[in-house]
């Protein structure tokens, strides 16, 4: 089994960058790795992969004193019962070096509210739609054995609506919207290094901000970690590599007997959102950081699907007051390659 089979579902084995606000960024993508952290490997030339990808990221709940609180002390704060992302993506193998993905989300955030200027709490709603398109090229450049490096770049477009309304038939601000109407610039790398079927794996993405829509400046994203994973099931050489090239990082269009293999991973990853700016203004209480741990599985069948699921857990995060903390976010996605 070569390279490609190991990049099932490739743009969605990773978590995407922020949800500090209402936002998710590209996901990294690659095999290995953990739930955000993807490793350099690249498709084979002519070959592509796809997949789906289900995000359920839960905040503390706050109540409705709370916002009222926070909006007499004028801060801006909000709260979801829970934010949804899910997301269908497509990669394809330029040549050996240089895989390009796509990524196209759909966002869900169930019963939104915010303080009012009263003293009470407004309703917004339940916001869904197509999100922002994220495209991806990734250029690796190693050659092969125990150590990968790979260079990220790539760009969101605003493809998803930012014309949803509240109940009352207000325009909701843009942070709150399906798509950003910005058009924002990605940079990353990724690094790995093996040995035999334990890989240990860094990377990082950065998002540049645009101008949005309703004069909005949402802020920079990063997002970065280290993971470390295992693979058990897989037959080995007698070189001791398993058929199935367990981090994929080998040169290599020739087809070996496929084997069915399962990873365990585990990965301490941090997410960074700056301050956003609206009408010229930069919002104080916006932006924060959080850092979390993600322990999680995937499985490689040998006909080329995979599966996998992760939780991440938070160990430290200092989110500003107008966004409530993360509690926990569930990742599930399901890819195939061919």
């Amino acid at each position: 089994m070569t390279r490609k089979s190991l990049l099932l579902g490739a743009v969605l084995s990773a978590l995407g960058s922020p949800a500090l606000a209402d936002h998710m960024g590209p996901s990294g993508f690659g095999s290995g790795g953990g739930m955000s952290v993807f490793a350099p490997d690249t498709l084979d030339a002519g070959h592509w992969s796809f997949g789906f990808r289900l995000a359920y990221t839960r905040p503390e709940r706050r109540s409705d004193a709370e916002l009222a609180a926070l909006t007499a002390q004028d801060i801006d704060a909000h709260n979801t019962d829970y934010n949804f992302n899910g997301s269908a993506g497509l990669s394809y193998g330029i040549d050996h070096h240089l895989t390009i993905s796509a990524e196209l989300p759909y966002v869900r955030r169930d019963h939104l509210r915010e303080g009012s200027a009263d003293g009470g709490v407004e309703p917004l709603g339940n916001i869904s739609g197509v999100g922002d398109l994220n495209l991806l090229a990734k250029y690796r450049l190693s050659d092969g054995g125990s150590t990968g490096f790979a260079l990220i770049a790539g760009l969101k477009l605003p493809t998803g609506s930012t014309h949803k309304r509240s109940p009352e038939g207000e325009r909701l601000e843009t942070e709150h919207q399906p798509g950003t109407g910005s058009w924002d610039p990605i940079v990353g790398a990724s690094a790995s290094t093996k040995a035999g079927a334990v890989q240990l794996t860094a990377s990082a993405l950065y998002q540049f901000s645009g101008k949005g829509a309703q004069d909005s400046w949402l802020g920079d994203r990063f997002q970065g970690g280290i993971a470390l994973s295992h693979r058990f099931g897989a037959a080995q050489s007698a070189h001791g590599e398993s058929h199935n090239h367990h981090h994929g990082d080998e040169l290599d269009e020739h087809e070996e007997a496929p084997h069915s293999s399962w990873d365990a991973f585990v990965e301490l990853a941090g997410e960074w959102e700056g301050r956003q700016k609206m009408d010229g203004e930069v919002e104080r209480a916006s932006g924060g950081t959080w850092v979390y741990v993600a322990p999680g599985v995937r499985f490689n069948a040998s006909s080329r699907w995979s599966a996998s699921a992760a939780v991440a857990l938070p160990v430290w995060q200092h989110i500003r007051a107008s966004h409530p903390d993360n509690r926990y976010r569930l990742v599930l996605s399901v890819g195939r390659a061919f």
